[in-house]
């Protein structure tokens, strides 16, 4: 008998040799080879006459299932016959053996090329089963097997994996059918690994592998509820008023909070009061008002005698929310901080508002909270604090925002690394844009069309209207994969002619053709400070640009974007561009145009109408979840399943059986613990709590 921790050493067909060249991949004991997981099954069950097989149609041989993303082939004939001719012969250095095998009312050949040790194998008058592909009359690179009772070959549905040393797939299948056959193992785990290797039926094969996800999201969850009690051992540096929720109620703000942003602000301060270190996560569209919610607590701690640190992507941001922040909150210190600013951190209690270089002065700042603003631009190891903090220190309180949180962070929220607000409801009754997938024929319509409503100044606003246009690239790319890829210099350029000819259409007078400009990274400082500036001041109408508009810009006056090359961006990078039109809740659009091979590529094509379709931030997350997968829960990957080796993160059933399980019974330990820890599955696991 055998047990899940024997060495594999101790399996009948495993010798020393073996041994070592399965350690290779980390194939140590009985459980590993047996978690050594078939990449794909074949049918070859139903058994026919050699009349029916010979009476397959072309369709009918090649027939591909796909079951819970596990392939079933069922391009196979099978059959069971005696041989009664068998010969060898060879072509150059190709060995070709040919076999007649009959049955009781017709014969047929099988042919094999290079395979030196069937003629051992093979006895003329012997019945077996065959399994092939028809082909030309013939089955071609035939299984054959002995009839029996315990077929793992023929007749059933068969196992087939990658390559494993140097084992070939029959020896492959007959060691794991030996393991099988012996495993001594309590509660039901003998019939699933039987499932799982030689299973009775496509169903019997779901059903063990939702299994083993679920063991796998069980530990990953109970490591998760581990990290966090890590985390929170961590106390706070400060103690909030006892009357400070009275403070929130008597706040002067020139404009009313929505209830989902007063709940928010509700879950923050209940964080901030704990005596553990706070890690939350603020969702809400863009426009939605994440940054009042996160001011509103960050001007009473700093009222408080306590530093707050916002961190923000990009310089234009950081301005943006300094001027807005300053004319909301009088009554408190702020201080930007970016790589051009070299000024001495003031002594007073201050609300620091600054990019990437903000973190490196942390450790002096000595922050109470630090709030990371889109939250999606900055990489993990950004985002791990300890790695800035003095760490004799007790940790800061930490909150993210993020209009559409990366798939990893909406998979630690829905473990327990995060807590979540969600902000349902836009100020203003504001809609986002309306948006439209453009064919490539009608993008010179598109252009005419944007011409005639930015001409058309907004009476009722008394402002003109203003469009933003994104290139992915600053200049054309010489690689062919993404040659057709729209860039800012070329596309101006383009854009230019395409209005000239639209002037001249609409008979357009050339005081009033729209100011047009560009801007990209390469552009010098000053200048885009001063493009900046005209775009706000309404003396540009449109702007060409790279995403570097993305991150939460505030251009109100803004109400059509263009998109190019839309398939370049995620469906994430797309949400945030749609949110910078439409700001003071007027009607606006969204268009995106597409580079060539979108023509040709289905899956795209749908993806992006698919976001044509979808407004909500969240589910946009769950989307790109799907496509994208959720990356490294517990170290620094983004974005790849390569992490998950049984689940999917897309399986909201098998995490709610999790998480129920675990309610039921705390303490319940996964049998995959020790593999899973093994094969580094939980590797940088001090990254879990960022």
């Amino acid at each position: 008998m055998y047990q899940l921790q024997d060495s594999v050493l101790l399996v009948k067909g495993i010798g020393k040799n073996l041994q070592e060249s399965l350690g290779e991949f980390r194939i140590e004991q009985v459980l590993d080879l047996l978690l050594f997981l078939p990449l794909r099954y074949e049918d070859r069950s139903s058994i026919k006459t050699i009349k029916e097989i010979k009476n397959l149609s072309i369709d009918e041989a090649q027939i591909v299932k796909s079951e819970e993303n596990q392939k079933v082939k069922t391009n196979f004939a099978t059959t069971k016959a005696k041989v009664s001719k068998f010969n060898e012969y060879r072509k150059g250095r190709l060995l070709i053996s040919r076999a007649t095998i009959t049955d009781e009312i017709d014969q047929i050949n099988c042919v094999w090329f290079n395979n030196r040790f069937l003629k051992n194998k093979i006895i003329v008058g012997q019945e077996y089963f065959f399994s092939g592909n028809l082909k030309d009359g013939s089955l071609m690179q035939t299984t054959v097997e002995k009839v029996s009772d315990e077929n793992i070959h023929t007749g059933r549905l068969v196992p087939i994996y990658s390559q494993l040393a140097d084992l070939k797939q029959g020896n492959l299948r007959r060691i794991l059918a030996e393991i099988i056959s012996k495993l001594h193992q309590t509660g039901d785990l003998e019939q699933v690994f039987r499932d799982l290797h030689f299973p009775e039926s496509i169903d019997r094969i779901v059903t063990a592998r939702e299994r083993l996800a679920l063991e796998e999201i069980l530990y990953l969850m109970q490591k998760s509820a581990e990290n966090k009690k890590e985390h929170q051992k961590k106390a706070a540096i400060f103690n909030l008023p006892k009357n400070f929720k009275n403070k929130v109620v008597d706040f002067n703000l020139p404009f009313e909070l929505t209830p989902a942003q007063k709940k928010a602000v509700t879950e923050i301060f209940t964080d901030l009061s704990q005596s553990s270190p706070m890690n939350r996560l603020l969702v809400g569209d863009v426009g939605s008002g994440k940054t009042i919610v996160a001011a509103i607590p960050a001007s009473i701690l700093v009222k408080n005698s306590q530093n707050v640190c916002l961190i923000v992507p990009t310089k234009i941001l950081a301005k943006q929310h300094f001027d807005n922040l300053q004319n909301i909150f009088k009554d408190i210190n702020f201080e930007l901080i970016n790589s051009d600013n070299k000024n001495k951190l003031d002594k007073r209690a201050t609300f620091y508002i600054g990019t990437h270089s903000l973190l490196n002065k942390l450790k002096d700042i000595k922050p109470s909270l630090v709030i990371y603003d889109e939250q999606q631009r900055f990489g993990v190891k950004h985002r791990q604090l300890e790695k800035y903090l003095d760490k004799t220190k007790n940790q800061p309180h930490l909150l993210s925002m993020t209009a559409t949180p990366i798939p990893r962070s909406l998979m630690l929220s829905i473990f327990s690394h995060l807590d979540l607000s969600y902000l349902d409801q836009m100020p203003n009754a504001r809609k986002m844009a309306t948006t439209w997938l453009v064919p490539k024929q009608k993008e010179e319509k598109a252009l005419e069309w944007l011409v005639k409503e930015l001409l058309s100044k907004d009476t009722k606003n008394d402002r003109k209207r203003q469009a933003l246009i994104i290139c992915p690239f600053i200049n054309p790319s010489s690689y062919g994969a993404t040659e057709n890829v729209a860039a800012v210099k070329e596309s101006l350029d383009r854009i230019k002619k395409e209005l000239k000819k639209i002037y001249q259409k609409l008979e357009v007078d050339k005081k009033n053709e729209l100011k047009i400009e560009a801007l990209h990274s390469k552009i010098e400082k000053n200048k885009q400070a001063k493009i900046i500036e005209d775009v706000y001041a309404q003396k540009i109408q449109v702007l060409v640009s790279t995403p570097m508009v993305e991150v939460g810009v505030d251009l109100p006056n803004a109400d059509i974007i263009i998109i190019q090359s839309a398939e370049r961006f995620g469906l994430s990078s797309l949400h945030q561009l749609r949110g910078r039109v439409g700001r003071k809740g007027q009607e606006s659009y969204c268009l995106l145009f597409s580079s060539n091979e979108l023509n040709s590529g289905e899956i795209v094509k749908n993806r992006l109408q698919q976001f044509c379709q979808e407004k909500d931030g969240l589910k946009l997350a769950q989307i790109d979840l799907e496509n994208r997968g959720a990356g490294d829960i517990l170290g620094y990957k983004q974005s790849g399943l390569n992490d998950l080796h049984f689940a999917s993160w897309t399986n909201v059933e098998i995490i709610n059986q999790a998480q129920q399980k675990l309610t039921e019974n705390p303490d319940y330990k996964s049998f995959l613990q020790k593999y899973l820890e093994k094969i580094n599955l939980t590797s940088n696991i001090e990254t879990a709590t960022n």
